[in-house]
């Protein structure tokens, strides 16, 4: 348990410093990003609604066809697009998504090198990767290690002042085509020092040349890329700094990944909408579902894409909700199709893609961290006063209330969110406030009741990202519900109003219901009892293999 601790406490250094690095990027709307606005998504945790985020406008976007998106993040001068992460979401939806993921590996790349490269590598290595004549992929995850990159064994070390390169590393996308590699290795000369424990790495930039040692063998969907002696092309970045880069490429791919996952889904739903009885009740509802489905997760990207490039191009957090929105919306999107009969040949390709999403339960725990540790900053006083309820009779007092109006279910309202947005979403704006409202109440509590010990109640930190989630995704379908319905046309856009309460509707209830479980950690939560049938369960498994002739008892 104590090792699982230090691997999630890795993963959040590691992750900030990615945060801190990528804060330097310039941006392609220069002067709009203010970068002293606050966090939105992180506020959400501490009942604030950032309304400097809320009401900025989304612009149509107007982006040409294009059939390889090499280029869309790498600058003008260096020979490429440079969109904004509108035009970006939007291209990524528009293309086949199975011609996609090297893309996002290789885009994943070029934000590492354009982020933190040197003048010259940016000069050499970016208008070959703009014009696709170089395609570059990542060599970071081994089998034995999986996301735990700090036991990783490749290895490099210098010889005649040259990094030569030693190991292999497993579930390389597009391996084969690839012919650069942003390869991170142990390096040998830093490693397991006398005064620090820590293994220390550095990514480096490999070019696959004839006869250069490496070899690529296929794994299913994926390479696995085997180095021996094969001499680096250069460093990126500074020597062991090689965890940072682990991060940036763990969430580099959000945006991109989330925007291809719903254009996939959108394309199979389409087609599967042509062949489903409109005459059956059941299957219209489902059918509505699944509407409702595309169109929550289309707010959530265009939200997403909007503070990215209007408001706080560094925001680590919203792309991590956007992804888990999407990535568990599109789960119910499958079961619906499969429910509607759909063959399951039709999205066999996108459901063991996120089958096989291995991020999804780490950026559950990631994302609720960062929320917590940013709330923090904000409630630490206040826990302090609640854990000492007799140094400070008053506010322990003016709590005791808050407690007497969450039991009423009746908590304060004070955001004012209708103020800014349309006169016709007064009833979602204040659902929207009821979930803040209770969210700071669950959080805060929280804290008091779990203490330093908040960080390892995985189960209760999962809870409290997944109504960050819903929140986040409320103030998106409300941000573009509110403009179409401000529009010209507003007349032409009745069905907008109904998405907003169904979906509005829906995250209060479960709001509610997951503020209550928090409320009730560690003691009344069924999490443990799960994990007791869970032990129960290996247990009965280990005992009937050791004793095979008592299975017939059953």
């Amino acid at each position: 348990m104590s090792l699982y601790r230090c691997k999630i406490s890795s993963v959040c250094r590691n992750y900030s410093q990615a945060a801190a690095a990528v804060s330097n990027k310039s941006h392609p709307l220069g002067n709009t990003v203010d970068q002293k606005l606050p966090s939105f998504a992180k506020s959400l945790f501490i009942g604030n609604f950032v309304k400097t985020a809320f009401v900025r406008s989304t612009k149509q976007v107007n982006l040409p066809k294009l059939d390889k998106l090499f280029g869309v993040c790498v600058p003008k001068e260096f020979g490429g697009l440079e969109l904004t992460s509108a035009s970006i979401s939007e291209a990524y939806k528009r293309n086949s998504f199975a011609d996609l993921r090297e893309c996002i590996a290789h885009g994943s790349v070029v934000k590492c090198i354009n982020t933190t490269g040197t003048d010259e590598q940016k000069s050499n290595y970016l208008p070959q990767l703009a014009s696709g004549k170089c395609i570059a992929s990542y060599c970071i995850y081994e089998s034995k290690h999986g996301y735990d990159v700090q036991n990783s064994e490749t290895t490099a070390s210098q010889k005649n002042g040259k990094w030569i390169i030693n190991g292999s590393k497993q579930w390389v996308v597009n391996g084969e085509r690839a012919n650069m590699f942003l390869v991170l290795a142990k390096t040998m000369d830093e490693c397991n020092r006398p005064e620090s424990g820590q293994n220390f790495f550095t990514a480096f930039l490999v070019k696959k040349l004839e006869h250069s040692g490496i070899k690529i063998t296929t794994e299913g969907n994926h390479y696995n890329v085997t180095f021996n002696n094969v001499e680096a092309d250069c460093i990126l970045g500074s020597e062991n700094e090689g965890l940072k880069y682990f991060s940036m490429l763990f969430s580099g791919d959000l945006l991109e990944s989330s925007s291809a996952t719903l254009g996939e889904i959108k394309n199979i739903v389409q087609k599967a909408s042509q062949h489903i009885q409109t005459t059956d009740r059941s299957s219209l509802i489902k059918l509505g579902k699944l509407n409702s489905h595309l169109y929550t997760m289309d707010c959530v990207l265009e939200f997403t894409s909007l503070i990215l490039d209007t408001y706080d191009s560094t925001s680590d957090y919203e792309p991590i909700l956007a992804r888990l929105f999407v990535s568990e919306t599109t789960r119910s999107c499958l079961t619906l199709l499969n429910d509607l009969g759909l063959s399951k040949k039709s999205f066999k390709y996108i459901e063991n893609s996120l089958l096989f999403e291995g991020r999804s339960n780490l950026l559950q725990i990631v994302g609720a961290l960062l929320g917590i540790q940013y709330a923090g900053q904000f409630m630490a006083e206040d826990v302090k006063q609640l854990r000492n309820p007799l140094m400070f009779p008053k506010y322990t007092i003016s709590h005791i209330m808050k407690i007497q109006r969450s039991l009423k279910n009746k908590p304060k309202l004070n955001h004012y969110i209708e103020k800014h947005l349309h006169p016709s979403l007064k009833k979602q704006a204040l659902d929207l406030e009821y979930c803040l409202s209770r969210f700071q109440f669950g959080v805060q509590n929280m804290f008091v009741n779990l203490g330093p010990d908040t960080c390892y109640y995985q189960m209760i930190l999962v809870r409290a990202n997944s109504i960050a989630m819903d929140l986040f995704a409320m103030a998106a379908v409300l941000h573009r519900v509110s403009q179409k319905l401000s529009s010209s046309n507003a007349q032409l856009y009745p069905t907008e109003l109904i998405f907003a309460n169904v979906f509005c509707n829906s995250v209060r209830e479960q709001c509610s219901q997951k503020v209550t479980e928090i409320l009730d950690a560690p003691h009344n939560v069924v999490d443990p009892h799960y994990k007791t049938i869970g032990q129960n369960c290996f247990v009965e498994k280990n005992y009937f293999f050791e004793h095979p002739l008592k299975r017939n008892i059953f």
